[in-house]
């Protein structure tokens, strides 16, 4: 990959970022698209025609086979720098919304989860543990302070959730056992749980925990075909909620779901409902 051509934009896409209140992680991924369109055609990104944009998409799913989201953003990357930083209009049509169909996350049972979490280091099984016993995104669980800790009410304030929707969510005793035996085995400073190693100031690298869990899953099951990450225990954690008997409407809530739409899918993967229903035909039999 060239790296000849800087991307000298990264104030002007913040602040347009920032202005309409989207995330610092929409605007590490925006950046990253707009880095590689302009290395991949040596050019400035004023200099990126919709036709060149057209171009590399076209590339991310013919050549490299990138995941149909990855092409979506991508997109939305090259109109939003386009349009708010650069000032120029592009038409919704010129750059088509790549079409995919949703599939379902796999899911894994409880006592295999807590036989990956057991294998883990101390520092990465206190983070995991949060994604599973409370549903967090690995983003929420790295950026938690130690003020989002409630212990006495048992409870995980969430401050910087997904669209900026804060929110409440259960803490598992485990969880707390972990992060007890963290804080006094790594003392971190500052107010973050989880910092980065050499500066306290950031949090710990997504990256690293993401490849821990990967290592640990396919260590335990080295011919499996599932796509297992850290966003697959918030998915159990909804899935084994539903199996238990917890509402969807509670479950939307822990998730800091804005549609229950959203949550509707783990009804589709819990085994409780399923368990419930009798087909109309042995119905018609009886």
């Amino acid at each position: 990959m060239l790296k000849s051509i800087p991307f000298a934009y990264d104030d002007e896409l913040k602040y347009e970022i920032d202005l309409r209140g989207l995330s610092h992680s929409t605007f590490k991924n925006y950046r990253s698209h707009l880095r590689r369109i302009s290395e991949h055609f040596s050019k400035d990104m004023a200099d990126i025609s919709v036709e060149d944009a057209k171009e590399y998409i076209h590339r991310l799913k013919s050549e490299l086979n990138q995941h149909p989201q990855t092409i979506n953003q991508c997109r939305a990357a090259f109109i939003f720098f386009r349009q708010n930083v650069l000032g120029k209009h592009i038409p919704e049509f010129a750059l088509p919304r790549h079409k995919f169909v949703r599939q379902l996350p796999d899911i894994l049972p409880m006592e295999i989860i807590v036989e990956l979490l057991d294998s883990l280091t101390l520092d990465h099984r206190a983070v995991l543990s949060l994604c599973y016993g409370s549903g967090l995104r690995i983003s929420e669980a790295l950026a938690l302070e130690v003020a989002d800790i409630d212990s006495a009410n048992m409870k995980v304030y969430v401050r910087n959730g997904k669209g900026q929707r804060a929110r409440y969510t259960i803490l598992s005793a485990y969880s707390l056992g972990c992060l007890r035996e963290y804080w006094v085995t790594f003392r971190p400073k500052g107010p973050r749980i989880f910092p980065a190693r050499r500066d306290s100031s950031k949090q710990k690298p997504t990256q690293h925990v993401q490849s821990a869990f990967s290592s640990a899953y396919k260590k335990r099951f080295p011919f499996s075909n599932k796509r297992i990450t850290p966003h697959t225990l918030r998915h159990c954690f909804a899935t084994h909620l539903l199996d238990g008997g917890t509402d969807l409407r509670t479950i939307q809530v822990l998730l800091g779901h804005k549609s229950i739409q959203s949550t509707s899918i783990y009804t589709q993967l819990t085994d409780f409902h399923f368990s419930k229903l009798v087909s109309p035909l042995d119905r018609g039999r009886e």
